[in-house]
């Protein structure tokens, strides 16, 4: 399924035009465009990025991980340690690409048979550097932080103490997702994006995607935050027995799953 008409009205209308060699955070000299009030940087390598999220997924994800960039983003315009530090085309490119993961059609490019999203996400997205970037200019180092900082978002309790801060950032900027302003930039940046990139269609949107990958490859969800997603909503989806408590404690009975609807337990 095809969403860029879709798209062009959510991003591209939303970008002013590039202006190249300015100053953009993060970088010394690098070109840039303003999306929702917030400067951003603006390589062929981003609006690659941007295209395929753009002709690819549905309009709830792609607002999403325009959120995520936009929210990054602005922090790192509004604090100079994150704009000496933070590597501003590495954290664009893991942003929009870290959900390609939850692509639900069949023989997707982006899905494996036996991964987490968060996985077949960081593996996509490196192979999308080594085949896009300009050579020379992504080392194996940048693009394994854009890798883990991929992997690690759905664990952020482990990711965001990364002792690399541009794979922190890039999981702290995907953790903030959530509605209301944020500490890290001021409150025009929050409203103006929200204003552009709306939470509508997020809740139900995540509810399909994670059902899905639980309903199609269910070793790869237990004893993860994808698990209680397939207890709720896959029929026959039983984590007993593949747990890390299961394996450890064989000879003790865990509760059965409890099955649930969208008005809840039944």
């Amino acid at each position: 399924m095809k969403f860029s008409s879709i798209s062009s009205v959510l991003a591209l209308a939303a970008s002013v035009a590039a202006v190249p060699q300015k100053r953009c955070a993060g970088n010394s000299t690098v070109p840039y465009t303003v999306i929702s009030g917030v400067k951003v940087i603006d390589t062929p390598l981003v609006r690659k990025a941007r295209e395929l999220m753009e002709a690819n997924f549905e309009p709830f994800l792609i607002r999403h991980v325009y959120r995520t960039w936009l929210f990054g983003a602005a922090a790192i315009n509004n604090n100079a340690t994150l704009s000496a530090k933070i590597d501003v085309e590495a954290h664009a490119v893991a942003c929009l690409l870290h959900d390609v993961g939850w692509d639900t059609r069949d023989n997707s490019p982006f899905v494996s048979n036996d991964k987490r999203f968060e996985v077949d996400a960081a593996i996509y997205t490196a192979n999308f550097l080594r085949e896009n970037g300009i050579k020379g200019e992504w080392s194996p180092h940048r693009i394994q932080n854009v890798w883990h900082g991929i992997a690690l978002h759905g664990t952020s309790n482990i990711g965001l103490f990364s002792e690399e801060i541009n794979v922190a950032f890039i999981v702290e900027s995907i953790n903030m997702d959530y509605p209301g302003p944020h500490p890290r930039f001021p409150v025009e940046d929050y409203d103006h994006i929200i204003a552009d990139y709306s939470f509508d269609g997020l809740g139900e949107g995540t509810n399909r995607a994670f059902t899905h990958i639980a309903a199609t490859k269910p070793a790869a969800t237990y004893d993860t935050f994808l698990e209680p997603w397939g207890v709720a909503f896959v029929e026959g989806y039983n984590p007993v027995g593949h747990r890390l408590f299961d394996r450890g404690n064989p000879n003790v009975t865990s509760p059965p799953p409890t099955k649930r609807n969208v008005h809840g337990t039944y």
